[in-house]
Formats: C-alpha cells, sequence, structure tokens
C-alpha cells in the first residue's frame, strides 16, 4: 500500500517541470534523507515514462514510455537494442540485442517524421514509432526540449498519437509545458486532444497541419496573456499614478518577449 508520504513525493515530481527533475532530486534527499531515496527513484521512474522522456543510449536519444516497455527494460525498434535505464541521469545501460524492429511501413512513416521534425522545433527534438495495442496500430510520439536553466527557463513539448493503419484513424493529445522563474514562479501549460484521418503515406502531413494549426491557438493564447490578462495582475493606476500601456508595456518585460515569441 501506498504510504502518505509517497504520495506527496509523486505529486511533487508528477508536477516537476522536465529540465529540473534533478534539482528536486537533491532538494528532496536534503528534506526527507537517505531513507526518501528509492520512493524518489520510483517517481521519477513513473514520471520519465508517462513524460515520454528520452534518454540518452550509446549516443542516441531513445523516447521512453509504457508501449516500448518490455519488463524492467525498454527496447529501440530503429536500432533493435534492448536496454535499462537510469532514471536519474537519463541513460541508457545494459545493452543488448533484440529482435523488436520497425516494419516496412512503420520506417515509412519514421522517415517522414525525420523530415518533418528536423525543421520544424527548436531545441532537441526526438520521435518515435512505437507498436500499439493491437496488430494495426501504431503509436507515433514527438518531443522537443529545450532547456536554459542559465537564462531561467526550462521548456517541453509531447504529442502522441494512435494511428490505426486499417480504419485511418490519428487519435492523440499534445501537451506544452514551459517554466519561467526569473525573478519569479511562472508555469504556462497547454494541452488538447487530437482526433482525425489518415493514411500511413499522408498521416505525418496530418500531424504537421494539426500541429501548425495548435501553434495558432497558442499564439492567440499568448496574444491574450500579453493584451488582456497580465492587466488583472497589476493595479489600473500605479503609484506613479500614471496609466501603462499594457498591450506594448508588457512586451518591455522579459517574460513578455518570450511569450509573445511563442517558442519554447
Amino acid at each position: 500500500m501506498t504510504s502518505a508520504f509517497d504520495s506527496i513525493i509523486c505529486d511533487i515530481i508528477s508536477s516537476a517541470p522536465s529540465g529540473e527533475i534533478k534539482e528536486i532530486y537533491n532538494d528532496l534527499k536534503a528534506l526527507t534523507g537517505n531513507k526518501s531515496n528509492d520512493s524518489i527513484l520510483e517517481a521519477i521512474t513513473a514520471y520519465n515514462i508517462e513524460n515520454c522522456i528520452p534518454v540518452n543510449v550509446d549516443g542516441e536519444k531513445v523516447i521512453i514510455s509504457k508501449y516500448n516497455k518490455e519488463g524492467s527494460k525498454f527496447f529501440s525498434p530503429v536500432t533493435s537494442t534492448l536496454f535499462s535505464v537510469n532514471h536519474l541521469d537519463r541513460v541508457g545501460l545494459d545493452l543488448e540485442k533484440t529482435d523488436r524492429s520497425l516494419t516496412e511501413e512503420q520506417q515509412g512513416i519514421y522517415d517522414d517524421l525525420l523530415k518533418y521534425t528536423k525543421n520544424s522545433f527548436p531545441g532537441d527534438v526526438t520521435f518515435a514509432v512505437y507498436p500499439g495495442a493491437v496488430e494495426s496500430e501504431f503509436v507515433i510520439i514527438i518531443v522537443s526540449t529545450k532547456y536554459s536553466p542559465g537564462n531561467y527557463w526550462n521548456g517541453h513539448w509531447k504529442s502522441e498519437y494512435v494511428f490505426n493503419v486499417n480504419s485511418g484513424s490519428l487519435a492523440g493529445d499534445v501537451d506544452v509545458s514551459v517554466h519561467y522563474f526569473e525573478d519569479g514562479n511562472v508555469s504556462f501549460k497547454f494541452s488538447k486532444d487530437i482526433t482525425s484521418e489518415a493514411s500511413p503515406s499522408s498521416v505525418v502531413t496530418v500531424i504537421r497541419e494539426l500541429e501548425n494549426e495548435l501553434e495558432k491557438e497558442m499564439n492567440a493564447s499568448f496574444t491574450n496573456l500579453n493584451e488582456k490578462e497580465f492587466k488583472l495582475l497589476r493595479r489600473r493606476l500605479p503609484v506613479t499614478r500614471s496609466k501603462i500601456n499594457w498591450g506594448k508595456g508588457i512586451g518591455n518585460y522579459r517574460l513578455g518577449k518570450d511569450s509573445s515569441q511563442s517558442q519554447i
């Protein structure tokens, strides 16, 4: 049975920004001591799998998820490799060969993903095509991370789709999170469920179009944040007793500049 202490640890880890797990691990160890180490690492393991975190496997980034988990290990169908993971350092260990590999159809989707992601995402981008729950299903995952702790912000994009080859259905969700912590603590989170239809040859094109529309929605959210919501955080007249043009004025601040650019 999970103790109240373990539940608190899980809650803290599950809400953590992706690029700050090690700092949170160190803080929790300092607060709770070595006796909590196993609970913290167990929560980090669950976090990495749930958020499809890429790990370094022999110099290549591989997304770990529930879809490519095999026992206590994970497999990469691209390199036909089975490996365990150091979840704190995000490194693959104990590599061995496996017969898991991409089918010809999956390889075609993988190649299309390479072309799409190459110039479409800032920062580090990793993608994967994994088998689904049934033989006719593929799981497509795209993860883009841009960590800039020296500039007090970190960002994480994850899109995850289940594509059924027989029916042509495409269903999934996109999650975006950005954490700003320069002289404050501000988190931006955006999530949307997506459904569409596609063929194996067009599925990546459909994903690109859906994600382009999603980006436009986020731009609209940032514009609303810039022009309306930030106003509510301040009094109408500051101590100078003169009005501020919030629509333009917020762009002079760091968070306003970054938000208006809408880039992770």
